[in-house]
């Protein structure tokens, strides 16, 4: 029997061997993403995957019904793109080949040409991959040829596109040739299962242009690897270059390669094998030279190598991958940068904004926590200090803003917004709320440094989130709230979970992050907060840069701000702010 492997719904979820003629079982009536195998497997490879849930190492015979040529569709226009896919047919027809043996389809972004492999009559071994890649590279060089490696997978007819929302369908040759992109592209708005398939027939007009000479990569024998340091890296070796995060993974493997002491000329050699002539030689060199020099690095809190991540790791326990010795030379370099880079825009001066004459400022690079009872106005604090609050003279400075995302996981978007809109105003709820377009058309330009989002969401999500908005200031109120993504863990478990991987986060992504946090129940009726009165205090503790408690009982207007931790300023200061109707606060003085 003949397998072939499938990934639903994202390509990531591969790893399943299913007969070759059960696939069309695995097409719903809704388009939900399907993928398959360039190439078809038989009963070793089963045995393989049930043994190792993966074919990522498997090195063993293949063989090859369709050989599709990948005309992608990039940066170019669809026009342009659809006219190298009719060149593709020319060429074919140049070869000798009828149109008979081809079947053109629109993916939802560029085309799939297939082509029976009774042209070519490709045997089944080991080598085929290399053979075919080779040889299809050869004949059309402006093909792209990574969906032919050895471990490439293509979407199936009839499902979507998840970028444009289109289907790939199957074309005739008279809807290929003379449709416009916009006519292929209406078509492609459903799928056509109803579509005339031909079988497609060859007779060995294209075996002479056939490659022989297999890829130097080629393995001989079994090799054992080394396979508890950092599988996920080696996996996305394995993998090969990947459709959509190529480049990102990339960045991974040359930084593993320079943190392992490879020269980078080998690392360049290494990246321009993995690639397989799927990007300029040019832009690789350019990457790991960028690499090299930046000294960037990756650890396991990284989206990316966290999708990868294996229990067997040596790193797994305690995630610290990115642990590195460095010289004395080494810290004085990073510390003279420190002095030198202009830190504008990007920290918050808590002293100055509070009118308190001591050294609090607060930097990229640090996680600060905010603890406070029920009713203390502990969100209502931070809130004041992402919009640019001068407490000790109740107004707004633009300067003190800075670009921030709000994960307000307690309270409601629109709460947020209106009570944005009092404190930036200075006025009460019921002023704002009569006249909202005219006040928030006043004071719009005060408010549009901060984007919220009110869902749960994992540390995994807030690192996208940062990357795709690249904030200054992260707030996340409160941090209970965080979705851990694993059930069974401890109150404390969790709260040092969050806290330890925000920190990171702050360090390795420089910039602010701010988290709100309640205090435990037994110092829910002491008179004064102390730094170990919040949950999980001992995990916040070691986490937070700086810790800052918000004090006070719901019905008293006044609120003692204390500065309970800073490791790199002064602390034991504290000074009272008064709640307002606008929910600004306003500094009080004796």
């Amino acid at each position: 029997m003949k397998y072939v492997e499938i990934a639903q719904d994202s390509p990531r979820n591969r790893g399943v061997l299913i007969p070759m003629n059960t696939l069309g079982q695995y097409i719903d009536n809704v388009g939900t993403p399907l993928y398959r195998s360039t190439y078809i497997y038989d009963e070793e490879a089963v045995e393989f995957v049930n043994k190792n849930n993966s074919l990522a190492s498997y090195y063993g015979p293949r063989e090859i019904d369709k050989i599709i040529i990948d005309i992608d569709k990039k940066d170019n226009s669809d026009a342009y793109t659809l006219d190298k896919a009719r060149s593709i047919i020319v060429d074919l027809e140049d070869l000798g080949v009828s149109r008979h043996s081809v079947m053109p389809y629109f993916s939802g972004t560029g085309y799939h040409i297939l082509l029976t492999n009774e042209l070519f009559e490709f045997s089944k071994g080991q080598d085929l991959p290399y053979l075919v890649k080779g040889t299809i590279k050869d004949i059309f060089p402006l093909a792209d040829h990574s969906v032919l490696i050895r471990t490439a997978i293509y979407r199936v007819a009839h499902t979507k596109n998840q970028k444009t929302g289109l289907y790939k369908i199957p074309l005739t040759m008279k809807e290929f040739m003379h449709c416009s992109p916009d006519e292929i592209k209406s078509l492609a708005g459903e799928p056509r299962f109803d579509f005339g398939y031909s079988e497609l027939m060859g007779d060995g007009e294209l075996t002479q242009y056939i490659v022989n000479a297999p890829s130097t990569t080629t393995t001989f024998n079994k090799v054992r690897e080394p396979n508890t340091i950092v599988p996920c890296v080696q996996e996305m070796i394995t993998m090969g270059p990947q459709e959509g995060c190529r480049n990102n993974t990339a960045m991974r493997i040359i930084s593993l390669y320079r943190r392992s002491g490879l020269p980078s000329a080998a690392a360049k050699a290494g990246l321009l094998d993995w690639y397989n002539g799927q990007v300029e030689e040019k832009k690789v060199v350019e990457s790991v030279e960028r690499v090299y020099n930046k000294g960037y690095q990756y650890g396991c809190n990284d989206e990316i190598m966290s999708n990868h991540c294996k229990t067997r790791c040596i790193h797994f326990k305690r995630k610290d991958l990115t642990i590195d010795v460095e010289s004395t030379d080494d810290l004085q370099k990073k510390f003279s940068d420190r002095l030198a880079t202009d830190f504008s825009g990007r920290t918050i001066n808590v002293g100055k904004m509070l009118g308190v004459p001591v050294d609090s400022e607060i930097y990229p690079g640090e996680l600060v926590t905010v603890i406070g009872r029920t009713g203390s106005n502990k969100s209502t604090f931070v809130q004041n200090l992402a919009l640019g609050v001068d407490f000790a003279n109740d107004s707004i400075n633009p300067e003190w803003q800075i670009p921030t995302l709000f994960l307000s996981l307690e309270l409601a978007d629109w709460y947020m917004h209106r009570r944005g809109l009092q404190i930036v105003s200075g006025l009460s709820k019921d002023e704002v709320t009569d006249n909202h377009k005219e006040v928030y058309n006043k004071h719009k330009d005060d408010l549009g440094h901060i984007k919220f989002q009110t869902v749960a969401p994992t540390i995994q999500q807030i690192q996208t989130k940062i990357k795709e908005l690249q904030p200054a200031l992260v707030i996340v109120d409160y941090i209970d709230l965080v979705d851990t993504g694993r059930n069974g863990r401890s109150e404390h478990e969790k709260i040092k979970y969050i806290s330890h991987n925000l920190s990171n986060i702050a360090v390795n992504m420089d910039l602010i992050i701010i988290q709100v946090s309640q205090v435990g129940r037994e110092h829910s009726q002491n008179n004064d907060l102390t730094l170990y009165s919040a949950k999980g205090s001992g995990a916040i503790e070691n986490a937070s840069r700086k810790v800052i408690s918000v004090d006070g009982q719901a019905n008293n207007p006044v609120k003692t701000i204390r500065m309970l931790k800073n490791t790199d300023g002064d602390s034991n200061w504290e000074c009272d702010v008064e709640w307002q109707e606008s929910f600004r606060l306003r500094r009080v003085y004796e």
